[in-house]
């Protein structure tokens, strides 16, 4: 089993930061990550969206952000390895802990950080006919690259931002663009569906359901939709079908410790710490005694860096919290 001080969960933004901040620490860490990338929400939900709330960055890809904050985190080469995924954290001796990945214990550490956003999520589904046959042929539940929608008649499902976003995406891309929506409220911002509804290539259609999927084995043809007052059906001729009607949460489930919780959250005082000594959690997985939330890159980051500090003060006792600027390293 091998050893190191920190084992990182969790490679998105918050996870990626720590191991950047871990280094700047001089703390020997390893990165564990369950998907076969980084980037965590960032790459599976939203890739081709422009991020502003980044300091110093007022404008950038997510995808290109991924990868700024991947080159980051490796500044001090620290170890991130993917399809890596902590399925216990087990209390060992002298304080440690082994964590097991995979199956398999795998590394024995001082402390734990705690930084798997939400923990595993999928897609929800319609539940249509046909939905699954056509998965990746024509169904899909985000978009990763706009330009494989060119001069597709797109069907986007859901309400909410997610959807409208989507349809944004596609304006430079699809040749018709349909979002239907199984009620009558839209959830979105009042200024993107402002946005859509203006757009020549748009029709939003409200109380409609998505009743099956159809194809010809190979590729989606059309889409069978039904009016939730009438009962009324209808075909539409669509090429794609993207469904956004949000995400199933699997928060991270550790077998050996009972870490506190308050909802989704892990429950963490202001140094970050949880419950369990040396197990600490920072990011969207993380809240501070049930005070509001603030789900964003900066503010994970902020999470990122005190949970580090108050690591390195508990791995080692007689080193300074505060590790000083950064500006005076030369790197």
């Amino acid at each position: 089993m091998e050893e190191t001080e920190l084992v990182i969960v969790g490679a998105g933004p918050t996870g990626m930061f720590a191991t950047f901040c871990a280094g700047l620490r001089d703390i020997k860490s390893i990165t564990l990550e369950a998907l076969d990338t980084y980037g965590g929400q960032i790459t599976q939900l939203y890739p081709q969206k422009m991020v502003y709330d980044v300091q110093a960055i007022p404008r950038i890809n997510a995808t290109q952000l991924s990868k700024q904050m991947f080159e980051q985190a490796e500044m001090f080469k620290g170890r991130i390895e993917f399809s890596s995924e902590v399925t216990d954290i087990i209390p060992s001796e002298e304080g440690k802990f082994d964590v097991e990945v995979n199956g398999e214990k795998r590394y024995r550490c001082r402390a734990v950080l705690l930084c798997a956003g939400v923990g595993n999520f999928e897609p929800n589904k319609v539940g249509a006919k046909g939905e699954d046959t056509y998965s990746g042929k024509g169904v899909y539940y985000n978009i990763k690259n706009p330009e494989e929608f060119r001069n597709r008649k797109v069907l986007v499902v859901g309400g909410g931002d997610s959807a409208f976003d989507y349809a944004m995406q596609l304006f430079d891309f699809a040749s018709s663009i349909t979002i239907v929506q199984h009620n009558e409220t839209l959830k979105a911002v009042e200024e993107d569906v402002e946005t859509v509804r203006k757009n020549q290539k748009c029709s939003v259609l409200l109380n409609k359901n998505v009743e099956k999927i159809i194809g010809d084995g190979a590729a989606v043809k059309q889409a069978m939709i039904k009016d939730t007052v009438t009962g009324e059906e209808k075909v539409l001729d669509v090429d794609s079908v993207i469904i956004a009607i949000g995400y199933k949460v699997h928060p991270e489930a550790m077998k050996s410790i009972k870490l506190e919780t308050s909802g989704r959250y892990i429950k963490v005082d202001e140094d970050y710490r949880t419950n369990v000594e040396g197990i600490y959690a920072a990011g969207d997985i993380a809240n501070v005694k049930d005070e509001p939330k603030y789900a964003l890159l900066a503010v994970g980051g902020a999470e990122a860096y005190i949970a580090v500090n108050s690591i390195k003060k508990y791995i080692s006792p007689k080193s300074s919290l505060f590790g000083g600027h950064s500006s005076s390293l030369n790197l």
